[in-house]
């Protein structure tokens, strides 16, 4: 009897265990029933499971796509032979659709240890054909790339990896650092992968996991670091931004003051180096990171943005503020506002962009869609109970809810399309760049979930209106719409004729928010700021400012 209690009581363990690793990622039920597989499921490197996960990152590398000699079905020699041929009703013929038998990479490693190259690839693609040929069945060659998808990660134990995305595959793993300290955000690019650990800044080489250089930061990290043009910029605490060159050992490092501590970590636009962020006396910072580092402007918002900025093509970003006012801007030299609406709720959340969509969170847990172009809402109304955006796959959203469950929205208006309470992920990759959903269990398994037509990856779409449309005009709403006034005056200016982001009527929006008169019309980027000084420090460029560092770290 003591044995049979024993056995039972193992069993219910055993099947609570199971139920509930299995809550953590997506179930086959659930992905039946929406149209989804799974693609890989792996286990990173992490001591303690996915609490001891510091920073997860997926970077797609533009300048290196993967190379596929795949083999595609033609017309074939006996319909009846091949797959995918079907009777046509109206003449009794067949009709056929090409099909993607096989994909050879070009980077498959061969007997000899090395990767085999494309003409390899097509040779071995050859004899296949010529073996599908004596089987009825026509075949023939095409060269098909797709973007390389890495997922970086890093544990409390200094190891860092690098994985393939699209298979789970490691491509290498190093250790960084010391344990005893902290680790923050990745920084990555096409080259190099940046690791802060403490005070110290490590450069790792991204191809496979060389450590190349590493430096003592002079100022004590806020977050992790930003790959952008040629810098690896780091938000400091205090109130300032520090800047390690990565590829060129000649320039030198530098420090930048800015009006208040740094919030989010910045964001840099997916078609240049310039680069946005928000901080404590409610300014947003653009700064372009190519060449000689420069602020080239700032925004004093109506309300603090304390939530990491989105980027979108065309040097747009997107965020919000705690007051409720959303903004679209361009990065153009002296700054340019898109729109400006008010929508009546906080929001402390990153963004998404997608097409033409901004997805925005706000701190009550309505999902909001807004048109990237003017700031309006696209569905009837905001979709409530939403928790966190964890990636868009075939016009549906996926989301946690405010309880843990996992909720999906049609994308066009923003419908429900299922929700599941017992599918509760406690740890995710934010996936905004690919069609490709990503959970993290709690014991450190990654599972990627794909459209099950999606063999390869498809990078999100982003619409970028041309530059010569002029921007919303937000002193002057349109019928059913609110003029954004906050404290009683125009945050961008008394009058249209007025630079956005030169001095108010009854505020200076460079001036910290500190001047509550009215302020000289001097240039906002010239060097007549506060007690004469430049708002923006010496930066880079010279003066007491030069060379904080005293040499090149790199």
């Amino acid at each position: 009897m003591n044995r049979l209690l024993a056995f039972s009581l193992c069993i219910v363990l055993s099947c609570s265990f199971t139920l509930a690793q299995a809550g953590e990622l997506m179930t086959p039920d659930a992905m039946s029933q929406l149209g989804l597989e799974q693609a890989w499921a792996r286990h990173v490197h992490v001591p303690a499971g996915a609490q001891s996960i510091r920073d997860q990152q997926l970077f797609v590398h533009q300048k290196n796509p993967h190379e596929y000699v795949a083999i595609v079905t033609t017309q074939p020699a006996a319909a009846a032979a091949a797959p995918g041929a079907t009777a046509d009703a109206a003449g009794g013929g067949s009709t056929f659709e090409p099909k993607t038998l096989v994909r050879i990479p070009t980077n498959r490693i061969g007997i000899n240890g090395a990767e085999i190259g494309r003409k390899e690839a097509e040779r071995l693609a050859s004899n296949e054909i010529r073996r599908l040929k004596r089987r009825g069945i026509d075949a023939e060659i095409k060269i098909i790339t797709s973007p390389r998808v890495n997922l970086y990660t890093v544990g409390s134990d200094g190891i860092l990896e690098c994985r393939n995305a699209e298979s789970g595959a490691p491509i290498w793993i190093a250790a960084v650092g010391s344990p005893s300290l902290p680790f923050a955000n990745l920084g990555v690019d096409e080259e190099y992968v940046t690791v802060v650990n403490g005070a110290n800044l490590i450069q790792v080489d991204a191809k496979n996991g060389e450590i190349i250089e590493e430096v003592q930061t002079l100022g004590a990290p806020a977050f992790g670091a930003l790959n952008s043009g040629h810098y690896a910029l780091i938000p400091i605490i205090g109130g300032s931004v520090e800047g390690y060159p990565l590829y060129d050992p000649t320039r030198l490092p530098f420090k930048e003051r800015v009006t208040g501590t740094t919030l989010a970590m910045p964001t840099k636009s997916p078609d240049s180096s310039k680069t946005a962020w928000g901080t404590s006396r409610g300014f947003v910072y653009v700064m372009e990171l190519q060449g000689e580092p420069s602020v080239q402007f700032r925004l004093d918002t109506d309300g603090i943005v304390s939530g990491r900025i989105a980027s979108a093509s065309g040097n747009r970003f997107f965020f919000g503020s705690e007051s409720g006012q959303v903004y679209g801007i361009r990065a153009t030299r002296h700054g340019e506002v898109l729109w400006s609406q008010p929508f009546g709720e906080p929001f402390y959340h990153e963004p998404i962009v997608y097409d033409n969509q901004l997805l925005l969170r706000s701190s009550y847990g309505n999902l909001f869609s807004i048109d990237v172009e003017n700031g309006l809402q696209t569905w009837e109304q905001s979709m409530p109970n939403v928790g966190n955006l964890l990636g868009i796959l075939n016009g549906q959203i996926y989301a946690t809810t405010l309880s843990g469950g996992l909720i999906v929205l049609d994308l066009k208006n923003g419908k429900k399309v299922a929700n599941f309470n017992n599918i509760r992920p406690e740890h995710y990759i934010v996936n905004n760049l690919t069609d490709r959903l990503y959970l993290v269990s709690n014991d450190g398994d990654v599972q990627c979930l794909k459209v099950e037509a999606a063999d390869l990856p498809t990078l999100n779409s982003q619409i970028d209106p041309k530059s010569s449309k002029s921007a919303v005009n937000t002193n002057t709403p349109k019928a059913g719409e609110q003029a954004m006034q906050p404290n009683g005056n125009d945050p961008f200016g008394a009058s249209a004729k007025q630079d956005p982001f030169g001095a108010g009527s009854n505020k200076n929006p460079f001036d910290g928010g500190n001047d509550g008169g009215a302020a000289a019309p001097a240039d906002p980027f010239g060097d007549g700021g506060a007690k004469g000084a430049d708002p923006f420090g010496g930066g880079a460029g010279g003066g007491e400012m030069a060379d904080p560092f005293g040499g090149s770290p790199f």
